[in-house]
């Protein structure tokens, strides 16, 4: 088995007597990063990381009034966020790639795009700038991207009341 490094934002920061029971529940090989926006940090030994990141969440769940609220960094990014994450191009050169101005083509599709903002996935854009042309950053593992948005997904249908149909949802979709 492999131990797989990640972290898991929490609703909120646990008391005392919570972080007791996150360790109780068998959250010892995580530690709790408290501040404005809590988190786990992990180090969990597992046969995938999404089955080591659905072992942690289930965890905190044991523990009433605490849930995961995302999972690992953000994975939608404009071009300048893009940009920054990697360090050697620039936005503009970006929204080349993005046009076909430059490059092979085939940069990958927004996650989001309206008047005001086009998101994209940096699992993605990282992966195809490493592939296609070539560059010289680290991967990112798209099961972060995956849990990430299962566990956002998670927490809306729990503010509507609506886990089982959401449930039913993936099943089916």
């Amino acid at each position: 088995m492999t131990v797989w490094d990640f972290r898991v934002m929490l609703n909120r920061e646990p008391d005392s007597d919570e972080y007791d029971q996150l360790f109780e529940a068998g959250l010892d090989d995580c530690a709790i990063v408290g501040g404005s926006r809590p988190y786990l940090m992990c180090d969990r030994e597992a046969g995938s990381l999404l089955e080591a990141i659905m072992s942690v969440v289930a965890e905190i769940r044991t523990v009433d009034g605490l849930w995961a609220v995302g999972v690992g960094e953000e994975d939608a990014v404009t071009l300048g966020d893009a940009a920054r994450r990697h360090g050697n191009r620039t936005q503009a050169s970006l929204r080349q790639l993005v046009g076909g101005q430059r490059g092979p083509g085939g940069f990958p599709p927004p996650l989001i795009e309206s008047e005001n903002i086009t998101l994209y996935s940096w699992a993605e854009v990282s992966e195809w700038l490493r592939t296609a042309m070539g560059d010289d950053i680290p991967e990112v593992n798209r099961d972060i991207a995956l849990a990430d948005a299962a566990v956002k997904l998670a927490c809306r249908a729990r503010a509507t009341h609506r886990e089982d149909q959401v449930r039913r949802l993936l099943e089916v979709a």
